[in-house]
């Protein structure tokens, strides 16, 4: 067995290189370049998130997709609801929506939160039908001028619609119900590097960076502590040289997860098989 260049290495975002995108998109840099041996592997420990980000991000998850007819005869009308980012209860986020759709013209909406099912019910007067899109919908329609339709950065994850078109639109006598409102955002995060990613992972979408898989287990304001309870989660980094390494701490869907500025900290752990 060949000596390894270390054991461990201590990774935290203040120690990030200055070109780095922000505490979720990073690179670390050694302080000399170390020579993985054959049959090195590695696992990501200790690891310590901060529970930084909203309920509803700006550009992340903060558009509602809305389509209308105000009588039989009249052409379909479209909006889009750009929600503003903070952490929501459910009463919150129903007031908010009703606000912002009854400032957007002549439908009086209301938009009601039922606490016991955990649910948000749309209803509309003065209309003959309207629509809450889906991903699905949106992506099959160019009604809306967005850059890319397969990620409208919608709310759906949080109200629970998400998924494929649903083909129906809704009346006065008919309101939109959502389904259980999902407000932590993310129940995973994953944490991948191109540079340590290998085949040894396969992702949901088909990426292989993934490095490791972060559940959280915090309320907002703590931090997410994970740690290995058992030695079985090595990856190979056999016969590679590290200088700069990269990180990203993304959600289920690829997506960069926003911090807030607030820092990351874990350890890599080498070894010779």
């Amino acid at each position: 067995m060949t000596d390894l260049p270390f054991r461990k290495l201590y990774i935290d975002t203040r120690f990030k290189t200055a070109d780095s995108a922000s505490n979720s998109d990073f690179s670390f840099q050694l302080g000399r370049t170390a020579f993985m041996n054959i049959g090195t592997t590695f696992c990501i420990d200790e690891i310590n998130i901060p529970y930084a980000w909203n309920t509803i991000e700006e550009g992340v998850n903060d558009k509602l997709y809305i389509g209308w007819q105000l009588t039989p005869s009249s052409q379909l009308g479209y909006t889009i609801l750009t929600v503003p980012p903070k952490r929501y209860a459910g009463t919150d986020l129903a007031a908010q929506i009703q606000s912002q759709l009854n400032a957007t013209g002549s439908i009086i909406w209301a938009v009601s939160y039922d606490y016991t099912l955990n649910t948000i019910t749309f209803s509309a007067t003065s209309v003959n039908v309207f629509k809450i899109f889906t991903d699905g919908d949106i992506a099959l329609t160019t009604a809306f001028a967005i850059p890319d339709r397969l990620n409208p950065q919608s709310i759906n994850d949080i109200l629970q619609i998400a998924g494929a078109s649903s083909g129906y639109y809704n009346s006065p006598s008919a309101p939109f119900t959502t389904g259980f409102l999902n407000l932590l955002n993310y129940q995973d995060l994953y944490l991948t590097s191109a540079t340590l990613g290998s085949f040894d992972s396969l992702g949901t979408r088909g990426e292989s960076s993934i490095i490791r898989k972060i559940c959280v287990n915090a309320a907002w304001g703590f931090s997410i502590i994970d740690k290995l309870q058992w030695d079985c989660d090595n990856m190979t980094c056999s016969k590679r040289s590290l200088a700069t390494i990269d990180f990203q701490l993304r959600d289920v869907k690829g997506r960069i997860v926003p911090l807030h500025g607030a820092h990351v900290s874990f350890t890599i752990r080498f070894k010779n098989e």
